[in-house]
């Protein structure tokens, strides 16, 4: 059985002839776009008007509407307004939080009494020259100047006597000068000089005090009041300035060794170790530093630790009395020989004469009666006796010898009588 598929009816294509469009407002001239420029039949080339363009578009974004400019103008105008009054707020706030108290107002009512009072009593005082305290004239002027002609002539005159060595009429000069200029301070520094090389330091801190007065930091100046005092064995001062001295400057020996005396004088043996040991650090033959010391360790009987100080004086400076001070520590400790042995080289190197008292020291009372000790005793007792029997001799020789030289004489006298003419 053949099945057969029946077509559709299809509808009759009709011949359709192409009109050609006449040339009207719909026409369309070979070459121009399409209406439709993002059509693909187009081609490549794609022509947009000028209301599409994007300059077209970024010129309509960069203006600004009216709103947006007063906004502007606002912020302008408002923030700088805000910021200043923000300002003048917190200053005010701060002022009133620093402000003074009520106890700060009545501390500052009574000293403003005080000083009313204060001028009110300055005013009563007498007034020696107007001129001097409003101004300077003329005649107060003059007189100033003849003053410093005064003080220059007594200052050449002190210079060159002081080259003579003439120290009074030296010091009679400067105070001249300073008695028409008291605040010269070349006059003031020699007179200083004088005084420091004098030893006189009485007069010398004074002086010292007004030149510091003049120049509160003059090193030097400081250095001699610190001598002055030391001098003077005003140890608490000395203390009070060496200690303002070594803030300044701590590598000062010679200020290091007056404040380690002034210390330990006034009592403060530790402070006066600790100085000593910082210049023994700097200088390990520093005499004054050892021999300080030896003698503060002596002093708390602590003798093993004076020891080192003065086996180390005996290499630098061997003195008779460190060789003393040496054998007494050691005594001090029981230890005989080694006493005796310091006794010894002292002996041989000062004599007999310079030992001998030490015999009877107290301090020897714990070896006395060793064996080397009395040896020793007996050998410095015998040399000294012998020595005492000889002086004395020679003493009676000395006293016979003037006879027997005016017996001479007389026999010359007579002899020369003889020779005399007789009447």
């Amino acid at each position: 059985m053949k099945f057969s598929r029946k077509k559709k009816n299809q509808p009759e294509q009709k011949n359709i002839v192409p009109v050609e469009p006449e040339n009207g407002f719909y026409s369309h001239s070979d070459g121009e776009a399409p209406l439709d420029e993002y059509t693909d039949d187009y081609g490549r080339q794609i022509r947009r008007t000028s209301q599409h363009s994007p300059a077209r578009r970024r010129e309509k974004s960069n203006r600004a509407t009216s709103r947006e400019i007063a906004l502007l103008m606002l912020k302008v105008v408002l923030i700088p307004a805000l910021v200043v009054v923000a300002f003048l707020g917190l200053k005010f706030v701060l002022n009133r939080v620093d402000g003074p108290s009520e106890k700060d107002t009545q501390e500052w009512d009574v000293s403003e009494k005080l000083m009313e009072s204060g001028v009110e009593r300055e005013s009563e005082l007498p007034r020696t020259s107007p001129g001097k305290e409003v101004g300077v004239d003329q005649a107060f002027l003059e007189e100033q100047m003849t003053q410093w002609e005064l003080t220059e002539r007594h200052l050449r005159a002190a210079e060159a006597l002081n080259q003579r060595e003439n120290r009074d009429a030296v010091v009679f000069r400067l105070n001249q000068a300073l008695r028409y200029t008291p605040d010269n301070q070349a006059a003031q520094k020699l007179l200083l000089d004088l005084y420091m090389k004098a030893e006189n330091f009485a007069a010398a801190a004074p002086l010292c005090i007004r030149l510091l007065n003049q120049d509160s930091q003059n090193w030097e100046t400081k250095l001699s009041l610190l001598k002055a005092l030391y001098g003077l064995d005003e140890t608490g001062a000395a203390v009070v300035l060496a200690n303002q001295m070594l803030t300044l400057q701590p590598g000062d020996l010679d200020v290091m060794e007056m404040a380690a005396y002034a210390h330990a004088a006034e009592g403060d043996t530790d402070r006066a170790l600790k100085l000593y040991d910082r210049i023994l650090q700097n200088d390990r033959t520093h005499v004054l530093a050892l021999e300080g010391s030896g003698y503060i360790y002596q002093w708390l009987e602590e003798w093993q630790e004076a020891v080192p100080y003065y086996l180390e004086l005996l290499k630098v400076e061997p003195k008779v009395e460190h060789y003393h001070a040496l054998a007494r520590c050691y005594a001090k400790q029981n230890e005989g020989s080694k006493a005796v042995i310091f006794l010894g080289q002292a002996t041989s190197l000062y004599g007999e004469a310079a030992v001998a008292p030490w015999l009877n020291d107290p301090d020897f009372d714990l070896v006395r009666e060793t064996v080397d000790f009395r040896a020793l005793a007996e050998r410095i007792v015998k040399v000294e006796r012998q020595k005492s029997v000889e002086t004395i001799r020679r003493r009676e020789t000395e006293k016979q010898a003037p006879e027997k030289l005016k017996d001479s004489i007389i026999l010359k006298g007579s002899d020369l009588d003889i020779l005399r003419p007789r009447r």
